[in-house]
């Protein structure tokens, strides 16, 4: 058994298709079919079931492929202890933000990091939290940007900041005189928007709020953010939105809560394997540089919990 042999399976995973596989192994199509094929011999089962189209792994050949990245994964990162020094972050990374922080953060942070660490790669991509998760169990990703805690026992969790929610409606919806709103003033709302399922923000709202949008004929859920603020503006009702979401243009549709504030905690957060601690620390002083001093200058807070 090979480490090549294993970057043909997960390559055969990842593209399902030989030719593809073989391309971007940088070999022919009759090489990777045969490493697999004596791979395959070597271990005594078959890693893809090849009857279907497109083939898929088999249920030994799953476990198999999740063990094999895992493996691929350490010795690229016993690579980068040997061959490069610890506080260099040079390479590329790979990176996953939930898709209610990654609109809002990442364009702060994505110029001056890149004019700061020119030979840094950040593939950033949005992923869901157990989605994110999952892939730094599985080595998949490298750093992750989500609501914490976790409490997972293999994951390591830097907070960054902690955002407050906004209650956010129609101008006409709120009393001029009053400027905040309670979270009690909050349960008692009707047509609370909420994100979809697979959200940690719709969880933590239903934690807030205790109740769905029930009212009414049109039900609708969505995966933005800024959909669920259109649907308050044209159509009515409330939503809440974290702190960065908000615009100039919004000022007159928000309510800030009274202290202590609901709030999520955000952070960065790694496998514990995971050796770049100076790439955690640029990361963090780059983010903490570009969001609101009040997100991490608050004292008195309510942490609301999704898991």
């Amino acid at each position: 058994m090979t480490l090549q042999q294993l970057d043909y399976v997960v390559a055969l995973d990842t593209y399902r298709h030989f030719v593809t596989a073989a391309e971007k192994c940088f070999v022919t199509q009759p090489t990777i079919t045969i490493q697999v094929k004596k791979l395959e011999e070597e271990i005594g089962f078959l890693i893809f079931d090849k009857s279907k189209s497109p083939f898929k792994p088999t249920e030994l050949g799953e476990v198999f492929i999740i063990k094999a990245k895992i493996i691929l994964h350490e010795v690229n990162e016993l690579k980068n202890m040997v061959n490069v020094e610890l506080d260099n972050i040079e390479g590329e990374f790979k990176m996953a933000v939930i898709p209610t922080i990654s609109p809002y953060l990442i364009p702060l942070i994505a110029g001056s990091f890149s004019k700061k660490y020119p030979n840094t790669v950040l593939k950033i991509q949005e992923m869901e939290s157990e989605q994110i998760i999952m892939g730094l169990q599985k080595k998949e990703i490298d750093l992750g940007i989500l609501v914490t805690p976790l409490n997972e026992p293999y994951i390591r969790e830097t907070k960054l900041y902690n955002e407050p929610f906004i209650c956010y409606a129609q101008t006409n919806s709120f009393n001029e005189s009053k400027k905040t709103i309670t979270v009690k003033e909050m349960e008692q709302l009707n047509n609370i928007w909420l994100l979809e399922k697979g959200h940690c923000f719709r969880n933590q709202v239903l934690n807030i709020c205790g109740q769905t949008n029930t009212d009414g004929n049109i039900q609708f859920q969505s995966g933005s953010i800024e959909a669920l603020k259109k649907m308050v503006d044209n159509y009515g009702g409330y939503t809440l939105v974290p702190e960065m979401a908000i615009n100039d243009n919004d000022l007159g549709q928000i309510r800030h809560f009274v202290t202590p504030k609901p709030i999520r905690e955000v952070s960065l957060v790694s496998h514990h394997t995971f050796s770049k601690e100076v790439l955690i620390d640029a990361l963090r002083q780059e983010i903490l540089k570009n969001t609101p001093s009040n997100f991490v200058k608050n004292e008195r807070f309510i942490k609301i919990n999704w898991r």
